[in-house]
């Protein structure tokens, strides 16, 4: 009895470590403190199982900062990660494995301190 105790346990904990939330530095960027922001548009959709966040951000550099230090945070943990700058401005992507699931994070910056950001992927990926 005890044997089958610590085998259940065990597996709880296997099953718990498995479905973890993400904890991405930039899902802070949601928390609300840009709602007010007249230089933001924020979107949010759920869909068919999909997940869906994006920011238009224009003219407001110190937002972009903020989003990009979130991302370079995150960078670490990316399965996959691209930095590109041309004379437009600069385009900065990962993916990131959770759940068995692929979160794509993007930002794209311009010349002029806008931009846009969005992460997506599937529900199970931020649970």
């Amino acid at each position: 009895m005890k044997r089958l105790a610590i085998i259940l346990l065990y597996i709880a904990t296997a099953i718990a470590a498995v479905a973890k939330p993400p904890k991405l530095n930039v899902e802070n960027i949601f928390d609300g403190r840009f709602n007010n922001n007249k230089s933001v548009t924020i979107s949010i959709y759920k869909n068919n199982g999909n997940y869906y966040r994006g920011i238009t951000i224009k003219d407001n550099p110190d937002i972009i900062k903020k989003i990009a230090s979130a991302i370079e945070k995150d960078a670490p943990r990316a399965s996959n990660y691209c930095d590109h700058k041309n004379n437009d401005g600069q385009y900065t992507s990962l993916q990131i494995v959770n759940n068995g699931e692929v979160i794509y994070i993007g930002l794209q910056r311009d010349r002029h301190g806008g931009g846009f950001f969005f992460i997506q992927g599937k529900e199970k990926a931020f649970k």
